[in-house]
């Protein structure tokens, strides 16, 4: 008796300890190595920062240095500006999404969710998707931008940020309204 006992305590273990099957229609994602909640992210090359943040969640994978975050606010610092900007924007750029998947190895990160760029001059800039390389420190979004300033709007359906130089660059069909821009 005592032996048929162990050998079904010794079942259920095992049961118990396997590992579970995902749910059907789940995804099938590796499971994270590192989990962070209340991430801060302070990026330097040499002596100068180059990016900081903040993320409400992020999830990492050695394997590939896959990383996912969620609530993710990324700050630019002020860049050089150009001869044709001021010099350089008061404040740096700030981008904020809801979701933001990106790739150590690449250095190459996607916000999506509805990301918002704000800069130190008032703008405000929201698309559906920014992609951002951080080996060029360029931003670039395929899926339409409408943007706000002290005294103009603008819509475009695609655009590209150049954190060094703080310049936008706006392509395809561009509306824009100066002066008294509305909300």
């Amino acid at each position: 008796m005592s032996r048929l006992l162990a050998l079904s305590f010794l079942g259920l273990l095992a049961t118990a300890c396997a590992p579970r099957r995902p749910a059907e229609g789940a995804a099938n994602e590796p499971r994270p190595d590192v989990v962070l909640e209340g991430a801060r992210l302070r990026s330097f090359e040499g002596d100068k920062l180059v990016v900081s943040g903040t993320a409400a969640r992020v999830l990492y994978r050695r394997a590939g240095g896959e990383v996912q975050a969620t609530n993710v606010t990324v700050r630019l610092p002020p860049g050089q500006g150009t001869r044709s900007s001021p010099l350089p924007l008061e404040g740096g750029t700030e981008i904020t999404a809801p979701n933001m998947d990106g790739s150590l190895a690449s250095r190459q990160w996607v916000g999506t969710g509805g990301v918002v760029v704000r800069t130190g001059d008032g703008m405000v800039a929201r698309t559906p998707k920014l992609t951002y390389d951080a080996t060029v420190q360029r931003a670039h979004g395929e899926e339409g931008v409408t943007m706000k300033g002290p005294d103009y709007q603008m819509r475009a359906d695609r655009f590209v940020l150049s954190a060094p130089d703080e310049t936008f660059t706006f392509e395809g069909a561009v509306e824009t309204v100066l002066g008294g821009a509305t909300q």
